[in-house]
C-alpha cells in the first residue's frame, strides 16, 4: 500500500493520528516526493552518519571534473532518486541547457509512479543554483 505521505511525515503530523484513508491522492504523493527530494539534494554528502552517500557532493569537488561534471551530477541525481525514493521507478535524468541562466544547472527528471497497480508518468525539474542549493519543482 502506498501512502500519501512518507512514514516520517505521518509520524510528524499529529493531525493524522487517528485518520485512516484507503484512497491515495496523487497530488499529495507528488508533493511528498518533491519534498523528500528537496531534502536529499540539499544535504551535503558525509553529513548523515548512517549513510555516507546520502545527499549531494560538495560542488567545489566537482569543479575539477568540468566538462564531465554535468554528466557526473546527472548520475548522482538519478542514483539518489533510485536509491532513496522507492515510490519512483524507471527514473531518467537529462540536462537542460538554459542560455538565460548560465550559472544554474537544470535537469529534467522523468519517472514512473505506481499507484494501486496503475502506472503514472511523473515529470519534474531540479535546478542546481550557483550557490549550491538545489530546488525541485513540477
Amino acid at each position: 500500500m502506498l501512502f500519501d505521505k512518507s512514514l516520517l511525515e505521518r509520524i510528524d503530523d499529529p493531525q493524522l493520528a487517528g485518520a485512516r484513508n484507503l484512497e491515495v491522492d496523487v497530488s499529495k504523493v507528488s508533493e511528498s516526493i518533491i519534498d523528500h527530494l528537496r531534502n536529499i539534494f540539499n544535504v551535503r554528502r558525509g553529513n548523515v552518519m548512517i549513510r555516507e552517500d546520502y545527499g549531494m557532493p560538495d560542488f567545489n569537488d566537482l569543479v575539477n571534473d568540468f566538462p564531465n561534471a554535468i554528466r557526473i551530477l546527472r548520475g548522482i541525481i538519478r542514483d539518489s532518486i533510485v536509491k532513496y525514493e522507492p515510490r519512483l521507478h524507471k527514473v531518467s535524468v537529462s540536462h537542460i541547457v538554459d542560455e538565460a541562466h548560465p550559472l544554474d544547472l537544470y535537469f529534467s527528471v522523468k519517472a514512473e509512479l505506481q499507484l494501486d497497480g496503475e502506472k503514472m508518468p511523473v515529470t519534474f525539474e531540479t535546478v542546481v543554483g550557483d550557490g549550491g542549493s538545489v530546488s525541485v519543482r513540477r
